[in-house]
């Protein structure tokens, strides 16, 4: 399979979306011993899946942000404690805030879809990163007896587990409203007393598992940046132990400081401790 590289959705490399979820990961995958059937299915899934599920996502947090800039502006607190005042609200809000949870459960579903690609498993919901269905193992289970309870790669997954339980829980919760994870309910921008405007929160309510309301500005952007190293690092850390030659390679992070403006990759393959070794013994001209 050859892979094109096009715009998705007017999104070029400069989005760090794209440019971590598809070029950099082609080019991590090229120098890893792997079948090139494996190599392009799980690239296909950055593409063609994760990528442009996260990118929904990120389109949905950037109208919020302008909504919210928006509606904020527009508040001013009367001018009397009687007197009548216009909140404003964020159309949609509810909308947005099921569709984004909606791409971000599918995305979870996605990364064990490129787990079952890299290690020969075989998750299909999203649920199955923290719990097991019937008669198999949950992706934690599965590292923790694969890789041991200390290995990096381990304890990668296990610090997402709080925020992946959490956001498939409130998309479950819209999904089954009053059900096992409760009903997600969302407030729109409101009046405190003292005539302050409060942004808007979601929590989910009615389950034993209920939460405290949060900020959803907040939360939107929080849950973009743990999806978008979530995807990459299940890659990178399968990669640290695959390069074709890993003395002669190696992954290594480039600075946030230090990275293209119109490719911001974070990760990519460079000289392993053998050519660097080699390289610094040649002559200087």
């Amino acid at each position: 399979m050859q892979f094109e590289f096009k715009k998705v959705a007017n999104y070029g490399t400069n989005n760090p979306i794209v440019a971590r979820l598809s070029l950099q990961n082609l080019q991590i995958l090229q120098k890893c011993k792997i079948s090139k059937e494996v190599k392009d299915k799980v690239g296909g899934l950055y593409l063609d899946s994760l990528m442009k599920k996260l990118l929904r996502c990120w389109e949905i947090e950037d109208s919020f942000k302008k909504s919210f800039a928006e509606a904020a502006a527009k508040y001013k607190p009367p001018a009397a404690p009687n007197a009548p005042v216009e909140i404003p609200q964020i159309d949609r809000l509810d909308a947005d805030c099921h569709n984004f949870l909606y791409e971000a459960k599918n995305y979870i579903r996605d990364v064990l879809y490129v787990v079952n690609k890299l290690y020969d498993t075989s998750f299909s919901k999203a649920s199955e990163f923290s719990k097991a269905r019937k008669g198999g193992k949950s992706l934690i289970e599965f590292a923790k007896e694969t890789f041991g309870p200390d290995d990096p790669k381990t304890r990668m997954l296990v610090e997402a587990v709080p925020w992946v339980e959490e956001a498939i829980a409130k998309r479950n919760a819209v999904e089954h409203p009053d059900g096992y994870s409760g009903r997600l309910a969302i407030e729109n921008f409101r009046r405190e007393p003292d005539q302050r405007l409060c942004e808007p929160v979601w929590h989910r309510v009615n389950s034993k598992n209920a939460t405290e309301p949060s900020s959803i500005r907040a939360d939107l952007d929080t849950l973009i940046h743990n999806l978008l190293t979530l995807g990459e690092d299940v890659l990178v850390s399968w990669a640290n132990e695959n390069l074709e030659s890993p003395e002669m390679m190696e992954i290594v992070i480039i600075p946030e400081g230090h990275r293209d403006p119109k490719n911001p990759a974070k990760y990519a393959v460079g000289p392993g401790p053998k050519l660097r070794e080699a390289l610094a013994k040649l002559p200087v001209s």
